[in-house]
């Protein structure tokens, strides 16, 4: 992650054998209830050349590196199927 992103990301997760599974943005809820905009979160992705699978939005009450409440909105570039398997 670049320190300029920060918190919002992009934050690239790899499985345990080191493949580039997905890419996560964290947005506050602060942010969602101003209305802010995120334009081009996904301008990371086409670069890489790289195709969405699909993409999961989850709730975080805070955690380290973003204490305030917030959404994960994670782009998977591997099936839900290979995201069980592969991120045990």
């Amino acid at each position: 992650v670049h320190a300029s992103s920060l918190p919002v990301g992009p934050y690239l997760g790899y499985s345990h054998t080191g493949q580039l599974v997905n890419i996560t943005y964290m947005i506050s809820l602060k942010d969602l209830n101003e209305h802010k905009n995120f334009d081009d979160l996904g301008g990371v992705i086409a670069p890489m050349g790289l195709k969405i699978d699909h993409t999961s939005v989850d709730y975080k009450p805070g955690h380290p590196g973003l204490q305030e409440p917030h959404y994960h909105i994670t782009e998977w570039f591997i099936t839900p199927a290979q995201e069980k398997a592969e991120m045990k």
